[in-house]
C-alpha cells in the first residue's frame, strides 16, 4: 500500500517541522491532493490516523484533505479544460497539444497547532 508510505513521509516532514518550530501538539495537517496523482484519499486518511496515533506530537491530529481537478490547457485555442479518464486532448479543437495544469501534485500545504504551542513557545523563550 503506498499511501502507507506516503503518510509516514508526511508525518515525519510534520514532526521536524514542528520540532524546528517548537511545537508540541498539532491539531490538523492540510494536504492538497490531485485527482489524477495515484493518492487513495480515504487509504491516505486511514494510514495516517493509525500512524499519527503512534506519534506524541501528531496523536490527535486529523488529516484535511482538499482534491484538486484534473485540468490542462490547450495551446492551440487558449482555453483550459477538465482532463477526462487521464485523456488530455482538447474537446474545443481536438489537439493533443496541451499542458497539464493542476491534478498531480500532493502538497502539504500547512498545519494547525495546539493552542498550549505559544505559552510552551513564550516559556522557552523567557528561561532561555
Amino acid at each position: 500500500m503506498h499511501e502507507l508510505a506516503l503518510a509516514q513521509s508526511i508525518i515525519e516532514v510534520v514532526e521536524t517541522r514542528a520540532e524546528e518550530c517548537g511545537v508540541r501538539q498539532v491539531r490538523a495537517v492540510h494536504l492538497r491532493v490531485g485527482e489524477a496523482s495515484g493518492v487513495l484519499v480515504e487509504a491516505l486518511q486511514a494510514a495516517f490516523t493509525m500512524l499519527a496515533s503512534l506519534s506524541p506530537v501528531l496523536a490527535e491530529a486529523r488529516l484535511a484533505i482538499e482534491v484538486t481537478p484534473h485540468r490542462a490547457w490547450c495551446e492551440p485555442c487558449a482555453s483550459s479544460f477538465a482532463v477526462e479518464d487521464f485523456i488530455a486532448r482538447c474537446p474545443a479543437c481536438g489537439t493533443w497539444s496541451t499542458r497539464i495544469l493542476s491534478g498531480t501534485e500532493l502538497q502539504i500545504l500547512d498545519m494547525e497547532v495546539g493552542a498550549d504551542n505559544e505559552q510552551g513557545g513564550q516559556e522557552q523563550e523567557n528561561n532561555g
